[in-house]
């Protein structure tokens, strides 16, 4: 088969020529992925010259249809064959997939940007509620982790109700000594929770609800947010397909809120991610070394050698401040220049992001789906001079952000 792609403003058209079967098929599935990566929304495929369409074609044009679909979106099969016509009209997807080629929809949702740029990289800036901020309270404290002391005490539980952003060491169940062998890297935002359990599975998991039933989600440990966001930035490098650097990006959300202190939630299509994650809950004491201490901190910790989870999406959480404004019981840590923070990371399976002005809540819930979510990282700058692995870096998304307040 042979794939020809050319664009006519927003709509890319794809020229189909040969059998669209079993073998094909996955070459137009790369194709049509690798469209959607560059940040295109509207196709068409022609399949005038197509003389096979098998049911394995037809999943992958499905796929791409509610894929589009869901995120406002269009996809269509245009001046189809005879063969492509009629199984489409025996199959009753002619109605779906057959269809005038159309241009991009304006979406009904959208409203007024402001637009700048920032290091390179491109910005659109919704306002949601100019007077929003969130209160940032830190619950427990990291000091145990040194020789993992962790018991009861240290753990606490979202009983009274998840919080809007949480980043910290949890896990999933009603007690230290239902979790004891499981805590590891947690991240909860509007109401969904992943975490990265700490006992060697090394299969991360997730937990969907309500934002007042958190009974089952533990932590030793963590930073909390509550309240609302009060900006909405979409970014992209200026550059077609250039990465975006976390600590770059974190300096266009300061310029964007106009604050020193921010609560910031990312969702956006992950170049990598660079990062750390428990090998070992931290419960067990440690009777011969400190946590961090070698060799022993190998078994205890993994870290990403290289940028991982690349040509995903990623949510990731945090708060940063720039200067010395918040200790928040010493669980910041440097993330760019003359910038402190704490994000947390989950990665999931390649899908687009809808355009334009979009909600957390919906967003955040989208991307959970069984055997979408690949792992949870807290997140590292690693800006040694010869072996680091620089930071985590993003191709474009959304970032929801919102000042942030507290007495930590």
């Amino acid at each position: 088969m042979e794939i020809t792609r050319t664009q006519a403003g927003d709509v890319v058209d794809m020229q189909l020529v040969g059998r669209l079967d079993g073998y094909w098929c996955d070459h137009l599935n790369a194709a049509l992925t690798e469209v959607l990566r560059h940040g295109h929304h509207h196709i068409r495929v022609d399949c005038s010259q197509v003389s096979y369409l098998s049911s394995a074609g037809i999943g992958v044009l499905m796929r791409f249809y509610k894929e589009l679909t869901r995120i406002d979106g269009s996809f269509s099969v245009v001046n189809p064959s005879v063969p492509v016509a009629t199984v489409l009209r025996t199959t009753r997807l002619d109605t779906h997939l057959i269809a005038v080629a159309t241009t991009a929809r304006p979406d009904a949702r959208e409203r007024a940007a402001r637009r700048f740029e920032h290091e390179g990289i491109g910005l659109e800036v919704f306002d949601l509620d100019a007077s929003a901020t969130l209160t940032l309270r830190a619950i427990g404290t990291a000091q145990a982790l040194l020789t993992g002391g962790f018991d009861e005490e240290h753990c606490a539980s979202f009983e009274t109700g998840v919080p809007m952003v949480a980043i910290g060491v949890g896990a999933f169940g009603d007690s230290v000594a239902d979790c004891r062998a499981r805590f590891g890297e947690l991240l909860s935002v509007a109401g969904a929770t992943a975490y990265q359990p700490g006992d060697g599975t090394n299969v991360a998991d997730y937990l969907v609800t309500s934002r007042d039933l958190g009974a089952d989600i533990r932590v030793l440990y963590s930073l909390a947010c509550e309240g609302s966001f009060s900006h909405l930035v979409r970014f992209e490098g200026r550059v077609p397909g250039s990465a975006v650097g976390l600590s770059r990006l974190l300096g266009g959300c300061f310029e964007a809120a106009g604050s020193d202190s921010l609560a910031v939630v990312v969702v956006a299509e992950a170049s990598g991610l660079v990062g750390a994650a428990l090998r070992r809950s931290p419960v067990v004491r440690l009777e011969d070394a400190t946590f961090f201490a070698h060799p022993g901190v190998r078994a205890r910790l993994t870290f990403t050698s290289e940028p991982a989870f690349q040509h995903t999406v990623a949510l990731a959480a945090g708060v940063v401040t720039r200067g010395d404004r918040m200790h928040a019981d010493g669980q910041l840590r440097p993330i760019g220049p003359n910038c402190a923070g704490h994000f947390h990371a989950a990665a999931f399976r390649f899908r687009p992001i809808r355009k334009g002005l979009i909600d957390l809540g919906e967003t955040v819930t989208g991307l959970f789906e069984p055997e979408q979510l690949l792992g949870v990282l807290h997140l590292l700058h690693d800006d040694r001079a010869i072996a680091g692995c620089g930071e985590s870096e993003f191709v474009r998304g959304a970032c929801w952000i919102g000042p942030l307040r507290g007495d930590v």
